[in-house]
């Protein structure tokens, strides 16, 4: 009767220690995803906006679809390509080619910054409350550039703002301008 009891105890606390470890590991998944919805830093226009993450082919990529002092898409006059200064923000990919480098990293992407014309090296790292920490550089190794932190939206937020998304051909659209090493 003891050897049964023992033995039943046994199983149940393998039982409940596998799920445990595989709980722990959907959470550990999640926790390195950058897909959702995020509230940039305040740009040097003064703007702060909406942004989606996406994930297409193992990497990452995020295009901005709203403004929130409630102002319209701005045109990317300053793009040193020509032929890209008539396109607008709204629905432009503007980080593009994370890799997820394992614990909470992300590595190897280009962000464009739309204020100045310029991209510039990413690493994203995101922290436990869901917070983004991006590290935009002049280097690949990250030395010389700005840290800024982006927040996760709630869900009151992301309804606030949904209905503002442009539809998903043009966020392909401007997916195909990317260059060909981060596609």
């Amino acid at each position: 009767m003891k050897v049964k009891m023992a033995s039943g105890i046994a199983s149940k606390f393998a039982s409940v220690a596998a799920f445990g470890a595989l709980f722990g590991a959907f959470v550990a998944l999640g926790a390195d995803e950058l897909k959702g919805y995020y509230l940039t830093h305040v740009g040097d226009s003064g703007r702060q906006s909406v942004v989606e993450f996406f994930e297409r082919g193992g990497k990452y990529y995020a295009y901005g679809f709203a403004n929130v002092d409630g102002s319209g898409p701005k045109k990317d006059s300053i793009n040193p390509n020509p032929a890209l200064r008539e396109r607008v923000d709204k629905g432009s990919v503007f980080v593009y080619g994370l890799k997820e480098a394992g614990k909470g990293e992300f590595k190897g992407g280009e962000v464009y910054n739309y204020d100045n014309g310029k991209t510039y090296n990413l690493k994203i790292t995101k922290e436990k409350d869901g917070k983004l920490i991006l590290r935009a550089s002049i280097d690949k190794a990250g030395i010389m550039g700005q840290t800024l932190t982006w927040t996760p939206l709630t869900q009151e937020q992301i309804e606030k703002y949904e209905g503002e998304k442009p539809p998903f051909s043009v966020v392909e659209e401007s997916f195909e301008t990317l260059p060909q090493e981060f596609k």
